[in-house]
């Protein structure tokens, strides 16, 4: 069925939505978490060389510098704690006077940078307001800080952090080809079981729509006995305001189980059994207009048919006919006093389709909430009084009909008028 597979598709959707936030937000937080760690380690290797007078003379890390990466990420041996890591540490440092001169470079751990490039790329540095941050210089990152000295002087450290930065976007990049695994798996494995998930609701609906069908047949046998013995009545002592309120209760009723069973069809249909072939769009609106024609003229009301000549849209006609009938219908129930309906058929704005139209007037549509008209015994009339016979699934019945033929029907209000289209293909 149709609406199950909605079901299935919008349940699969939003269980996958939910799952990639939760992959997303905790893959995310791991990364940041991950970013920070490095930029805080390349921060206090910079302290460290700094309170040493830009130079690294031991392993231990000094008082004073943060701990960051350590609180969040307990036991881990990190390379400041090694005998190797002064050794593995590339850097190198600048002195500048009070008067910002510089009086010594040192690249002795560094063999990217001269002491010419140094003194360039720390040109750099020293033009930013900041007094540590990271720079960027072809592939490679560097992390920088500046310390102020006693004598009113400037000492300039640049860290080569490219590594740090290569093992972070490493890491990223793992982390995302691995989050878009787990959600993949999570799909095939939530899609093959979701059958079962909704399979409450499954039998649910099938027993509602057995309900409806099997009550409906039962319903019709007491109503046809009801509407004979009410024509008897009328036979035997004539007419009277009774009978007649008898026999138009019983045919509202008719009408109702009528559209609750093509609901209930509409419902089950299956698109192999439809019958797609070309037809004539106007042997399939001339009858139309005829049928509803005498009716509108009852209502004081006009219909009017527009049909471009030789005009063809291919789709089940049988389906295509029901949609329209409902639409007129609805449309000269709800019709204005004294207005006019439209029903047309006519190229639309891409050369192989055929815009089938039903509008009215309708000066009481422009702030009636449109997208609800197709929800099932919705009616604009909230009292549901019965000066407009109707139980509000005739649309709800055009809605699913059309979405078995895979046909767009949209509605639209402009200029005091409302206007139901379906949009049809020519081939």
């Amino acid at each position: 069925m149709n609406i199950i597979k909605k079901l299935r598709i919008r349940f699969i959707l939003l269980a996958t939505l939910a799952i990639f936030i939760i992959v997303a937000g905790a893959l995310g937080l791991i990364n940041m978490m991950g970013y920070y760690a490095m930029r805080e380690h390349c921060l206090d290797t910079m302290t460290y060389i700094s309170q040493n007078g830009g130079s690294m003379p031991s392993r231990y890390r000094p008082e004073g510098t943060s701990s960051w990466g350590k609180d969040f990420f307990p036991g881990v041996t990190w390379p400041e704690d090694t005998p190797e890591f002064a050794y593995q540490t590339r850097y190198f440092s600048l002195r500048l006077d009070s008067e910002n001169h510089i009086t010594a470079v040192n690249v002795k751990n560094i063999v990217a940078f001269s002491e010419e490039q140094a003194v360039e790329f720390a040109q750099i540095a020293l033009s930013s307001p900041l007094e540590s941050g990271f720079l960027q210089k072809n592939k490679a990152r560097y992390g920088f800080m500046k310390t102020t000295l006693s004598d009113g002087g400037t000492l300039l450290v640049i860290l080569d952090c490219t590594r740090e930065f290569a093992d972070v976007h490493t890491f990223l990049s793992y982390s995302i080809w691995f989050g878009i695994f787990c959600i993949l798996l999570y799909v095939i494995i939530f899609a093959f079981l979701s059958n079962r998930a909704i399979a409450p609701f499954v039998r649910n609906l099938e027993n509602q729509k057995r309900f409806i069908t099997n009550a409906s047949h039962e319903l019709k046998t007491p109503l046809a006995i009801i509407s004979v013995n009410a024509e008897a009545m009328e036979m035997m002592n004539g007419k009277n305001q009774w009978t007649q309120g008898i026999i138009k209760q019983v045919r509202r009723m008719s009408s109702l189980i009528s559209h609750l069973i093509l609901l209930s069809k509409a419902g089950e249909a299956d698109k192999a059994q439809l019958n797609i072939a070309p037809f004539s769009a106007s042997s399939l609106l001339l009858p139309l207009k005829e049928d509803f024609d005498l009716l509108a003229k009852d209502q004081g009301k006009k219909l009017v048919l527009s049909c471009e000549e030789g005009l063809t849209a291919k789709s089940d006609e049988k389906y295509i006919k029901e949609i329209l009938h409902i639409l007129l219908d609805n449309a000269v129930k709800y019709c204005d006093e004294k207005g006019t309906i439209m029903l047309s058929a006519s190229h639309g704005k891409k050369k192989d389709t055929v815009l089938f139209t039903v509008s009215n007037d309708y000066k009481d549509g422009e702030h009636v909430d449109y997208s609800r008209f197709f929800e099932r015994f919705y009616r604009n009339d909230e009292s549901h009084n019965s000066k407009k016979s109707g139980y509000g699934i005739g649309l709800s019945i055009a809605r699913e009909l059309s979405s078995l033929l895979s046909v767009p029907l949209t509605v639209e209000y402009k200029d005091g008028r409302i206007a139901f289209v379906l949009t049809l293909r020519t081939k």
